[in-house]
């Protein structure tokens, strides 16, 4: 899992490459941690996101909280088909702005 991280306008872009489960969402929390306080409105890019786990889950949600907490938006976009069940399956669909 590798992620591309960016500044926009009003916030961040996050795009996830790859595998998000239990060992790669350590990676992918300390990453995000090591950005610091507010990032703006999140977009999460799942365009080249090959799969999530619950723990990849847990990491979105985690994040999506401290996005909240801060009065900013978190979207989810480009979920690929492959992954989209997933969200749909575990009711994430209905927490995210899925696109």
């Amino acid at each position: 899992m590798t992620l591309d991280i960016e500044k926009i306008d009003n916030g961040t872009r996050i795009a996830v490459k790859g595998r998000l489960d239990t060992v790669t969402s350590q990676e992918f929390d300390s990453q995000v941690k090591n950005l610091g306080g507010d990032l703006g409105d999140v977009v999460l890019d799942c365009a080249e996101m090959e799969y999530i786990s619950s723990a990849g889950l847990r990491s979105f949600i985690t994040l999506l909280k401290g996005v909240k907490a801060s009065g900013k938006d978190l979207s989810v976009v480009n979920v690929i088909p492959a992954v989209r069940p997933v969200f749909d399956m575990t009711g994430f669909s209905k927490l995210f702005n899925l696109d």
